[in-house]
């Protein structure tokens, strides 16, 4: 019995980072309060709140790595690091992200097969893949930031 509490527990608290990478809507968190990012992701493994001006939150997955950064004004800036596999995974998640990008008529530069300059209302954002061959794993690096236009 202690094993399916402890079972469910691991399954309730991974859900969420587990289908996040699936859902690229992180930069609709631009210019939100902090407290939106812990009310979907859960507690944060760092929350540092050293300086008054600033809020830094830190969530790490087996898969993923995720940073937003806020101000008094809200998030300002996201960074996340995606891991996979395979390339043929990378691959699919930054096409993934490109066509929901495409659908809400963000303007997508292309600087080359694996790198592009996003921009919206609000927001700026990078998007790269790359090989990391140390870790034999492929990684999407999405950098997100909040822009004065709108």
């Amino acid at each position: 019995m202690k094993i399916q509490t402890y079972f469910w527990a691991i399954i309730l608290f991974m859900l969420p980072i587990l289908i996040y990478p699936q859902d690229y809507n992180l930069c609709e968190f631009i210019g939100k309060d902090s407290k939106e990012i812990i009310k979907k992701f859960g507690k944060p493994i760092y929350h540092d709140k050293s300086n008054p001006s600033m809020e830094c939150i830190f969530y790490q997955s087996k898969n993923s790595r995720m940073a937003f950064i806020a101000d008094q004004e809200g998030v300002y800036q996201i960074q996340v690091d995606f891991m996979y596999n395979s390339e043929k995974d990378a691959k699919k998640a930054l096409d993934d992200f490109l066509t929901e990008c495409g659908k809400k008529s963000m303007k997508i530069d292309t600087l080359n097969s694996s790198d592009f300059k996003i921009t919206g209302s609000g927001v700026k954002m990078s998007l790269s893949l790359l090989e990391n061959t140390y870790s034999k794993k492929y990684e999407v690096k999405f950098k997100a930031d909040r822009s004065a236009i709108k």
